[in-house]
């Protein structure tokens, strides 16, 4: 029968929701042999499943002690519901003000293997946003991308423009000691903005104050480009003040501290 469900798919989707489900049960990060004992799946593919939502961004790995935890793409998910019940998050209401002030889009970025991922993004009403939820940013040519790779310790930022260099073309490599020079401009002022042609819009982003435990995420404007030069100045102390209204003041004022406190030469 041509409308009949494909049982593996029906799986598939099922064992998804039940890994959502595990960590909002325990809330606890859980290795790939958790999942596969309680749930009693294969570990082979447990590893798979677990491997493929990293990817997407709806789960974050340590590599070190090999867990899994949510990404924060995850909380995004259903929060429109009942707003009045859930939508109240410090997040919600720091983008819900940038964009209310503005007049612009505000999105938010994470990092996801080797680009920066928009997992939310809101606008003005009847007004389209200028970029997709899932869609990947260039961790070296784009604002996001930038205040995302600023946390990293110098060693390993050198070797992250190496890899990226060998996996993109000549157009569009960069000099590693310049891109250096560039990311210690971006820490020193503590947003980056960058054009970008192909949706007609600059990027203004500023990092969101974080601690050890954060996943680093990246609020940003998309300023019509046209505007860009009389506006970016305003917008960028826009999203300063939404962020000491709406999140703890105390970590807001820590900001520059907390964001590079573990960045080494």
């Amino acid at each position: 029968m041509s409308g009949a469900l494909d049982p593996k798919k029906i799986k598939s989707a099922q064992r998804v929701l039940e890994v959502l489900e595990y960590f909002n049960r325990d809330r606890r990060e859980c290795t790939v042999m958790d999942i596969a004992r309680t749930y009693g799946y294969p570990q082979s593919s447990t590893s798979e499943l677990l491997s493929c939502l990293v990817a997407l961004g709806y789960l974050r790995r340590d590599i070190w002690a090999r867990t899994y935890k949510p990404a924060a793409r995850v909380a995004m998910i259903g929060a429109w519901i009942q707003p009045h019940l859930f939508r109240n998050g410090a997040l919600f209401s720091l983008i819900d003000e940038v964009v209310e002030d503005t007049g612009c889009s505000v999105m938010v970025s994470s990092r996801v293997g080797v680009s920066a991922q928009v997992f939310h993004i809101s606008g003005p009403e009847g007004v389209d946003t200028e970029y997709a939820v899932g869609e990947q940013l260039s961790l070296l040519h784009s604002a996001p991308g930038q205040l995302l790779v600023s946390t990293e310790r110098s060693a390993e930022l050198r070797k992250l423009v190496h890899r990226l260099n060998a996996e993109t073309d000549e157009e569009h490599q960069v000099r590693p000691s310049e891109y250096q020079e560039l990311i210690e401009q971006v820490v020193s002022e503590g947003w980056s903005s960058v054009l970008d042609e192909g949706h007609g819009v600059e990027l203004v982003s500023v990092l969101l104050p974080l601690t050890a435990e954060d996943e680093t995420l990246v609020v940003s404007v998309c300023l019509d480009a046209a505007v860009a030069d009389e506006r970016r100045d305003d917008v960028v102390q826009t999203i300063r003040g939404a962020i000491a209204r709406n999140l703890d003041p105390e970590r807001a004022a820590a900001r520059d501290d907390i964001h590079y406190l573990h960045r080494v030469s």
